[in-house]
């Protein structure tokens, strides 16, 4: 391996994900599943030999610790934390207290903002939806965080007495026939709906973004403009790497 290698890790509230960068290029990537015990997970990434290693999470101090020393024993390297900011290179943090804006939320802004300096709506699907919106100038004018596919249909079953079948039945982009589907479809509308709106609200001009574990599933049924970025919170915490 070169002696320009990088490792970044994301790690988000099921899945940690991971990039090794060689020579400037993301070489390798992957995302394995953590069960709430994200430390444990680093013994599963690559053994490789690297440089340095940036690291991004959204687990709290709890696991923070723990993080940084599987970390350092795994690659022999003392991680270097990623944090929300006031302000990045022209992209500004709408929240007061700039540090509780969520470490991913902001990293996939950074991601959108070093690649187009312009307008964005920022769409993250995964346990949480959380949506950003970017105006031209850089301006963070908020955002909002709603609960995401999986996440609104296990609190719509726990909190109801529905009979339901175990066995799984696929989103699609109108009305459900039967319990299941219908459950399935009215989290898959809501998501969507609370994604047009965010849009609109960002303005005719803003590209559209999306990451995350349903961000595929999502896309199937918005408009052609959206784009897939698997990778778009890794990219940011690349950015923030590369000009700290």
């Amino acid at each position: 391996m070169s002696s320009a290698s990088k490792l970044l890790i994301d790690v988000g509230n099921t899945r940690l994900k991971w990039a090794l960068i060689r020579d400037g290029q993301m070489t390798e990537t992957g995302a394995v599943l953590h069960d709430g015990e994200p430390a444990r997970t680093i013994a599963e990434l690559p053994a490789a030999t690297v440089d340095a290693v940036w690291m991004a999470h959204v687990t709290g101090d709890a696991h923070e610790a723990a993080l940084r020393e599987a970390v350092r024993l795994h690659f022999a390297v003392t991680p270097q934390l990623a944090r929300s900011a006031a302000e990045w290179r022209g992209l500004r943090n709408a929240y007061r207290e700039p540090q509780r804006l969520g470490v991913d939320r902001w990293l996939a802004m950074v991601a959108a903002w070093y690649a187009r300096r312009g307008a964005a709506c920022v769409v993250d699907a995964g346990t949480a939806l959380t949506i950003d919106v970017i105006a031209a100038d850089g301006r963070h004018c908020g955002g909002l965080i709603a609960a995401g596919l999986e996440t609104q249909q296990r609190a719509v079953l726990g909190a109801t007495r529905f009979a339901t079948r175990a066995a799984g039945v696929p989103y699609g982009g109108g009305l459900g026939d039967d319990t299941e589907s219908c459950v399935r479809q009215g989290a898959m509308l809501a998501c969507l709906g609370a994604i047009d709106r965010a849009r609109t609200l960002a303005g005719a001009d803003a590209v559209g973004l999306l990451t995350g574990g349903d961000a595929g599933t999502l896309r199937a049924h918005l408009d052609a403009s959206w784009e897939t970025r698997p990778q778009l919170v890794l990219e940011g915490l690349r950015a923030l790497s590369e000009n700290a």
